[in-house]
């Protein structure tokens, strides 16, 4: 039996991953809770990692050091730093890590991993990109920001995890893949900046940020949308991912 690591860093990409697949069993590697939904030919692990590198490199770490895995796929929300509209599909050829510091910040995916995906995704014709992923280590929230690292990068997506998960995946030998949906888009600020809410005791000063600028409340509902679009289709990414496994495996 094969087995896929799903990786995620929130409760509601670990749901939206959840629902693709029926009943899930709930087991526990060094704490960390994960779901594991079997089905015929693969076994698909949903495992939360945590927002940023940090907590992403920790949880694999601890992951990959007790189950083995033939391939382990970053999954969850990106933003889009091209042109695409909510929703939409990215799929990772290679991810760096901006800002990365002398050590490696490049990863490659799985070359046979993206064409699996992409086929994937054309049999249930959903809409896909493919190409390059940058990771940040903190919430890029203002369009200036993406915009900056779109042009320096020529990516098309960006996120806080990839990177670190290729990272881990490398030093264990093991294929990587990136299949995220978009939830927010290279041109839009995000209604407030939510490192506030990463930092020890942030909820505080997000929620009294929240307060000090009512108008956030119309933009937070905005991406509460958008980000349940991208949740639909993020379910249906991997319901894809499920049916195709079921009759021919993943490569």
């Amino acid at each position: 039996m094969t087995a896929v690591g799903v990786f995620v860093a929130t409760r509601w990409e670990a749901d939206a991953v959840r629902q693709a697949f029926s009943m899930p069993d709930l087991r526990s590697i060094g704490g960390i809770r994960c779901l594991v939904a079997r089905r015929p030919q693969v076994d698909w692990w949903i495992i939360p990692m945590g927002v940023g590198p940090e907590r992403a490199v920790a949880t694999a770490r601890i992951v990959l050091a007790e189950q083995r895995f033939a391939v382990v796929w970053s999954a969850g929300f990106a933003c889009a730093l091209g042109t695409a509209r909510i929703g939409d599909v990215l799929i990772g050829t290679q991810v760096r890590m901006e800002g990365g510091q002398g050590a490696r910040s490049s990863f490659e995916c799985s070359p046979a991993m993206v064409e699996w995906a992409r086929q994937a995704m054309q049999h249930h014709h959903l809409s896909v990109q493919i190409g390059p992923f940058v990771t940040v280590p903190r919430v890029l929230w203002r369009a200036d920001d993406k915009r900056e690292i779109a042009e320096r990068a020529g990516a098309i997506g960006l996120d806080m995890e990839s990177a670190a998960l290729g990272l881990v995946a490398s030093e264990r030998q093991i294929p990587f893949a990136i299949v995220r949906t978009v939830s927010d888009l290279v041109d839009e600020d995000l209604p407030l900046d939510f490192n506030l809410f990463l930092r020890p005791s942030g909820w505080a000063k997000g929620v009294g940020a929240c307060l000090a600028h009512p108008t956030s409340l119309i933009g937070l509902n905005r991406l509460r949308i958008q980000s349940r679009v991208a949740g639909a289709q993020l379910t249906a990414v991997y319901r894809a991912c499920g049916d195709r496994a079921v009759f021919e495996g993943v490569a």
